[in-house]
């Protein structure tokens, strides 16, 4: 039976590897429960992202997206 963290998983790899057929670099945070996902960095460009089945993202979870976005400065991603 695959569980919401088998689903989310897999589509965090499928995002990986679309990303990396792209030129990105890309490191996978793994079961860490945080914000971000996926970081993909190319020549001069740095991507941090969240990776969502649904468009719908918890209010808590939002306003920590916007805390984090604020402190390092870049824009985190939802997809």
């Amino acid at each position: 039976m695959r569980t919401n963290y088998h689903k989310g998983r897999e589509r965090e790899h499928y995002i990986k590897k679309k990303l990396e057929k792209q030129g990105y670099f890309v490191i996978r945070s793994a079961g860490s429960h945080s914000p971000i996902d996926l970081v993909a960095i190319k020549k001069n460009e740095i991507r941090l992202i969240q990776s969502r089945k649904g468009k719908y993202i918890r209010p808590l979870e939002k306003l920590k997206l916007k805390e984090l976005e604020s402190l390092i400065g870049l824009k985190i991603e939802v997809v």
